[in-house]
């Protein structure tokens, strides 16, 4: 009975899975099935012929990138054009007889297909050239550039600019790879300009593409490139004034040339082709030289200008952000979902452009109608008033037509449901009343609210308490929708509106940072408790961590990540003396501010009646089941106790830091107390128990990392270690961590069944890690029979464990 045939649908299936796994054997054994299926593959594995990722075998780890890149290479070439039309440094490297890399895992008949013509792509990815031919070990190329003398012709040319001797042979192997890669480029396009789509044209090579540019009949994208191997203004100094200034000047006017030339290309095409070429991209300014008389800034221009508008784009870039300003008012933006403008780099003036996008009247914000995601830096104050008068208008809309309450389709139809918005600021200007507006404009559908200071902004390092002014987010905000709140300060006390924090009731992840660093402990007075019933992740640095209510927590039962602490000074955190803490224990019980007493004599951020808490203000006794990694740092770790690791009981990971200013002030001790159970728990144990089941156990914890000054004996780490968290992978102990030796460390390590690494960042002498019978070793991964080492980092220097295999 003969088989039913396999329909197209399910061999594109399947090439879809082999190529996600980069399965290239599969598929070129697929090319000899039959005509059907090799017209299939084809355009899977040859489309994108230089495609170094096609290339890896990456299911079996096979290091073959150069050989397959190398037999494909010269299957085009022996496809595609008469030997005599291919330049002869390609035969040479490629089609000379007695090839090294000739051989394969099996020969494969050749398909009925030629391969040329299911080229769609010839844009190089990665570091191309380095695969293309290992030069070094290619004598027939060497021979070839020394009786040829092309060391000479490339410094003729310019490709070569740097002369001296003891870098001669290094040039010569970067320029042969440049040679080899841009006349590669050209002979593969000879036998199918016109259906290539995606092209990338040197430089030095434009002239000769110019002349068939209206044979691209499929071009839609091009990838101007400069190839290099020195920059005369940096690499000359060595070399005398007179050759200095002539290099340069000959440089500057061949780029000149180039520069035209990039025009050039794109009109000729544009002439025959119109509206095909969508997709231009030419090389930085930091390629170029600085005193070229055409500036990369007109060359852009002029090419943007030949270019059609973007066709109903649905995401704004850094890709396509200057092909948006040069055809702004001829592009439809109503279909835009995302705009992602973050990392813009001044060498292509793309913070310039997106300067004068921001002055245009009307913002080309309003008219993208389908926005849904926003991620940029802001651009004033006016960023979101367009917003803001829409959403006033339909408010007063509703109030005439007596509706108010109730939201109507059409109204919210004709708004701009934005979702997610991340904007950035320098740390000097503050974006509060852009943010105000966004909180008005997109209350009802925004999930995602985020300000950032800039990359690169720092603003003030280090700042006291109280010692400036405050910034208040979130005044009047109602966000029902709202899951993450990311807010960010480096000059002023960052504060957060309780009220319209309390709306938020499905906020899930929270972090509020700024730069504060010192302060007195008497002008710490906490927030009031909120209630987050859907809070995940908490992250509060600063003053938000010090302000912060922990009896918030009671209502926080889905809480998996928190992380407390105040800016680092350094490598330390600033914690007030033992003794003011003391005092701060019995004196200022937590308290939670009233409406008319806030810090410094300011109203506070929240109403509510006024209450006293008698208790500490970091005592920790709620329940949080699911939280899974707590990282405490400064005074949140010095005062912990270990006794609150029983209210955890699905916690993975424990960082506790409580590396001081005050070197040696702030000393822990952990003892076999602060493991015991609960006292209630102790009352319930029969007489039978083993001593171990007095302490409690947390079997999901591990990695434990604690930094400080700690006093650990070996006999509360052998509880910790084995009875406690049973199941650790990771532990480190930081440099001021005491009260156990190396060699109680491994041998208690030695117990561990689980660990796979270990940290001791305390200084030991040669002699205590040579009684530890550990073995050093230099970067090596080692074996020892089927089981791989306990690995140890003792005093910056990592060692095995040849008894743990």
């Amino acid at each position: 009975m003969p088989r039913p045939p396999l329909p197209l649908e399910c061999v594109l299936t399947i090439l879809d899975f082999l190529s996600e796994e980069y399965d290239t054997d599969t598929m070129a054994r697929l090319l000899c099935v039959n005509r059907t299926i090799c017209a299939a593959v084809l355009p899977f594995l040859y489309g994108d012929c230089l495609n170094i990722t096609m290339h890896n075998h990456r299911p079996r780890f096979k290091k073959t990138t150069s050989v397959t890149i190398s037999q494909l290479i010269r299957t085009l070439l022996n496809q595609t054009h008469p030997q005599d039309q291919i330049p002869e440094i390609l035969r040479v490297a490629y089609l000379s007889q007695n090839q090294d890399d000739l051989q394969s895992t099996a020969e494969q008949p050749t398909p009925v297909f030629k391969y040329g013509r299911f080229i769609r792509k010839m844009v190089p990815h990665g570091d191309l050239r380095r695969y293309l031919l290992d030069v070094r070990r290619n004598p027939r190329v060497m021979d070839y550039a020394t009786a040829h003398r092309l060391y000479d012709k490339y410094f003729t040319e310019g490709l070569i600019i740097d002369n001296r001797d003891y870098n001669r042979d290094t040039n010569l192997v970067s320029a042969l790879q440049i040679d080899i890669y841009r006349q590669l480029i050209w002979t593969l396009c000879q036998g199918n300009r016109d259906s290539i789509e995606e092209l990338s044209i040197p430089l030095r090579d434009i002239e000769r593409y110019i002349d068939h540019a209206d044979q691209f009949k499929s071009l839609s994208k091009v990838i101007f490139t400069v190839q290099k191997i020195a920059e005369p203004l940096y690499d000359l100094p060595y070399f005398s004034q007179e050759e200095f200034d002539r290099s340069s000047y000959e440089l500057e006017d061949r780029r000149d040339r180039l520069f035209l030339a990039m025009v050039q290309f794109v009109k000729q095409h544009n002439s025959v082709h119109q509206n095909l070429l969508r997709q231009v991209f030419v090389p930085d300014s930091y390629d170029l030289p600085e005193t070229s008389r055409y500036s990369t800034d007109s060359v852009w221009s002029e090419i943007l200008s030949l270019l059609p508008p973007l066709h109903n784009p649905r995401v704004i870039n850094r890709d396509n952000l200057c092909r948006l300003a040069a055809r702004l008012s001829d592009t439809n933006l109503s279909h835009v979902e995302s705009i992602i403008l973050n990392h813009l780099g001044w060498a292509t003036n793309e913070e310039k452009t997106l300067t004068e996008l921001g002055n245009i009247q009307p913002p080309f914000l309003s008219r993208c109608r389908a926005l849904k995601h926003l991620e940029m830096r802001t651009l004033g104050p006016d960023m979101f008033q367009w917003a803001v008068l829409e959403k006033k208008q339909q408010d007063a809309e509703q109030q005439q037509q007596g509706i108010v309450g109730r939201q109507s389709s059409s109204w919210q139809h004709d708004l701009v449901r934005l979702r997610s918005v991340i904007i950035t600021h320098k740390a000097a200007l503050k974006p509060v009343e852009e943010l105000n507006d966004i909180a008005f404009a997109f209350g009802d559908s925004l999930e995602e609210l985020s300000a950032r200071v800039k990359w690169g902004q720092m603003g003030i390092a280090s700042n006291d308490l109280g010692s400036s002014s405050r910034v208040v987010y979130g005044r009047n905000w109602n966000l029902p929708r709202l899951r993450i709140l990311d807010l960010e300060e480096r000059c002023l006390e960052l504060h957060f509106d309780l009220d319209s924090l309390q709306r938020c009731r499905n906020l899930q992840h929270l972090r509020l940072t700024d730069k504060v660093t010192t302060y007195n402990h008497r002008d710490v007075r906490s927030w009031s408790s909120v209630n987050l019933p859907h809070l995940k992740s908490l992250n509060l640095v600063g003053s938000p961590a010090l302000f912060f209510n922990m009896d918030s927590l009671h209502h926080s039962p889905c809480l998996e990540v928190l992380n407390l602490e105040t800016t680092t000074s350094g490598i330390a955190w600033y914690i007030p003396p033992p003794e003011d803490l003391e005092r701060e224990d019995v004196d200022d019980l937590l308290d939670t501010i009233t409406h008319h007493s806030g810090l410094h004599g300011t109203p506070s951020l929240s109403q509510g009646p006024y209450s006293i808490v008698r208790r500490s203000r970091y005592t920790w006794d709620w329940h949080l089941p699911c939280l899974s990694n707590l990282d405490l740092k400064a005074v949140f770790a010095y005062k912990f106790e270990f006794q609150w690791l029983q209210y955890l009981p699905n916690l993975h990971s424990l960082h506790l830091n409580t590396s001081s200013t005050y070197h040696g002030l702030h000393e822990r001790s952990v003892t076999l107390e602060d493991l015991q159970r609960r006292p209630q728990q102790q009352e319930d144990e029969d007489e039978g128990q083993s001593s171990s089941d007095r302490y409690f156990s947390l079997p999901k914890i591990e990695s434990f990392n604690i930094s400080g000054h700690w006093m650990i004996d070996s006999k509360v780490l052998e509880v910790l270690c084995l009875i406690v968290a049973p199941n650790l992978r990771e532990i480190c102990f930081g440099v001021d961590c005491a009260g156990h030796t190396v060699q109680e460390w491994v041998t208690l390590a030695r117990k561990m069944p689980r660990l796979e690494h270990s940290t001791l960042e305390r200084r030991f002498t040669d002699n205590e890690i040579k009684k530890a019978e550990l073995l050093s070793f230099h970067g090596l991964r080692v074996k020892y029979g089927s089981k791989k080492l306990l690995k140890y980092t003792i005093s910056g220097r990592q060692f095995w464990d040849l008894q743990s295999a």
